[in-house]
C-alpha cells in the first residue's frame, strides 16, 4: 500500500496554463475551437467589417449570467451594487438558474430569467444545447447593451453572441474568447471575489467601490420571526447556538458520519452548546444517519426546513456556523457569522474560501488535491477523514472567545483570514 505522500489519482497533467480545464484532451479541443473560431471571426471582419462597441458610458441593459450553484451566486452579488454605481440608467437583468434564483430575487435586480435546463443541472441533462438556443432567441428580444459571464466558459460566450449582446464581457480560460468583446485571462489560485472585481475593473468601476465589494445577504424581519422560536426553544440549553450544516454540494466535499456525530456529542458536552442542524431536503436521509432517527438534547434538526433567507437570519443570531466547502458556509460569512469550514482536496482553497477575518479553513493536506472530483474514489476518503473533530471544536472555541466577536458589531470585514492546514498523514 503506498503512503499518501505517493498516493495520487490518475490525473493528467495540463497541457498549458491557457485553459482552466484539469484533462488535456478539453486544452486540445479548447485550443482548435478557438483558433478555427478566431480565423472565421477575422474573416467576417474583414469581408463585412467590425460592429462599432457601445460606449461603457451608453449602456443601457445589462445582461448578468450565473448559472452555478448557491456558493458562486454568492460571489456575484457582491457585483450588484458596484453595477449600479457605475450604470445608474441601466436596467439589470440576471440569467439565473432554479438552485441560486433566491440568492438574486433578495437582492435588487430589476428581472431575474430563470433558465432550468442547463448544464449546470446535477445529475445531468443533455437537453441543455437545444435550451441554449432557445434562451438566446428569447434574450436577443431584449436587445442588451452589455452582458457578463462571470465563469466564463464557451457555452455562455456562445449564449450571448447569439442572443445578439452588443458588448459581451468574459473570460478566456473557458474557451470560446472570440465570441467576446472584452476578455479577461483568469489567473489560477485568485479568489473567486477578486476574480469578479476584475470583472468590474475592466468596466471601468471606481477602484474606491472595487475595494469594498464583498458577497452582503440583506435579512428581512419575517425570516428574522420565523426562526426565531427555533433560536428560543427551551430545551436548547444555556451554552452558545452553533449551526452546523451536515452535508455538502457534493459527495467529495461530506465530512463524514462518525467525525459529525463526534462533533455534536462534543459541543454538547464540552460547550454546553444549542445545536441547530441545517441543510437542504436532499440531505434529509443524511441527516436522520448522523442521528440515528433519535432525539438528541440541546439538537434542533432543521434539515430541509428553512428557506435561504430564513437560514441566513439564523446564522445572524449563531455564535459559529460549522459546515462543510459549500453555500451554506458562504451565505453565513455573508452575514458576518464566524464560520469554521471544512474543505475537502477537490478545490483550492485560495480560490473558494469564505471571505471574512472570522473565518476559520480546516484543510488536510493529500497528494492528491485538487481533484475537482464529484465523490472520492479512495474508500477511506482521507481528504475529510484526516480532519479530525477535536481540531473543529478547538476552531469553534477560538471563534467563541474571539475579542472581535464579543466587541466588533456584525459588519462585513473584507480581510481573509490565515488557512489553518493540517498537515500530511
Amino acid at each position: 500500500m503506498p503512503s499518501w505522500s505517493e498516493r495520487r489519482l490518475p490525473i493528467p497533467p495540463r497541457a498549458s496554463t491557457r485553459y482552466r480545464y484539469t484533462r488535456r484532451r478539453w486544452h486540445v479541443l479548447f485550443a482548435i475551437i478557438d483558433a478555427v473560431g478566431a480565423w472565421l471571426f477575422a474573416l467576417g471582419r474583414y469581408l463585412f467589417g467590425s460592429r462599432q462597441l457601445v460606449p461603457l458610458d451608453e449602456v443601457r441593459s445589462i445582461l448578468l449570467m450565473q448559472l452555478d450553484h448557491l456558493g458562486d451566486a454568492l460571489f456575484t452579488t457582491a457585483m450588484l451594487p458596484a453595477l449600479r454605481e457605475r450604470f445608474p440608467h441601466a436596467r439589470l437583468e440576471v440569467l439565473a438558474a432554479p438552485w441560486n434564483q433566491a440568492v438574486f430575487a433578495a437582492h435588487e435586480v430589476d428581472a431575474i430569467h430563470v433558465w432550468a435546463t442547463n448544464r449546470f443541472q446535477r445529475g445531468g441533462n443533455w437537453r441543455w444545447p437545444i435550451e441554449l438556443v432557445a434562451w438566446a432567441w428569447k434574450l436577443r428580444q431584449k436587445r442588451f447593451d452589455l452582458a457578463i459571464d462571470v465563469r466564463g466558459e464557451l457555452p455562455q460566450a456562445a449564449l450571448i453572441w447569439l442572443a445578439g449582446c452588443r458588448r459581451r464581457v468574459g473570460w478566456s480560460d473557458g474557451g470560446g474568447a472570440f465570441l467576446l468583446t472584452d476578455v479577461l485571462q483568469h489567473q489560477p489560485g485568485v479568489h473567486e471575489l477578486d476574480a469578479r472585481r476584475e470583472l468590474l475593473r475592466i468596466l471601468d468601476v471606481s477602484p474606491n467601490i472595487l475595494g469594498q465589494i464583498r458577497p452582503r445577504w440583506p435579512i428581512n424581519d419575517r425570516d428574522r420571526r420565523a426562526v426565531q422560536t427555533t433560536i428560543d426553544s427551551p430545551d436548547d440549553g444555556a451554552g452558545p447556538l452553533v449551526v452546523v450544516h451536515v452535508g455538502a454540494g457534493t459527495l467529495a466535499k461530506r465530512w463524514t458520519l462518525a467525525h459529525l456525530q463526534e462533533l455534536l456529542g462534543r459541543l454538547i458536552v464540552e460547550l454546553n452548546a444549542r445545536v441547530v442542524l441545517v441543510g437542504s431536503a436532499d440531505e434529509r436521509a443524511w441527516a436522520d444517519q448522523i442521528t440515528q432517527g433519535r432525539v438528541w438534547p440541546q439538537v434542533v434538526d432543521r434539515v430541509g426546513q428553512l428557506t435561504l433567507g430564513e437560514l441566513a437570519a439564523l446564522c445572524e443570531r449563531a455564535a459559529v456556523f460549522v459546515g462543510a466547502d459549500s453555500g451554506p458556509a458562504h451565505l453565513a460569512a455573508a452575514v458576518a457569522c464566524p464560520v469554521v469550514a471544512l474543505f475537502s482536496g477537490t478545490n483550492h482553497v485560495a480560490q473558494w474560501r469564505p471571505v471574512g477575518s472570522l473565518v476559520r479553513v480546516l484543510k488536510h493536506e493529500v497528494a492528491c488535491s485538487p481533484c475537482h472530483r464529484q465523490a472520492c474514489p479512495w474508500a477511506d476518503h482521507p481528504c475529510m477523514t484526516g480532519i479530525r473533530p477535536e481540531q473543529v471544536l478547538a476552531a469553534v472555541r477560538e471563534l467563541i472567545v474571539e475579542p472581535a466577536v464579543l466587541e466588533e458589531p456584525r459588519a462585513i470585514p473584507i480581510r481573509l483570514a490565515p488557512l489553518v492546514s493540517l498537515g500530511e498523514r
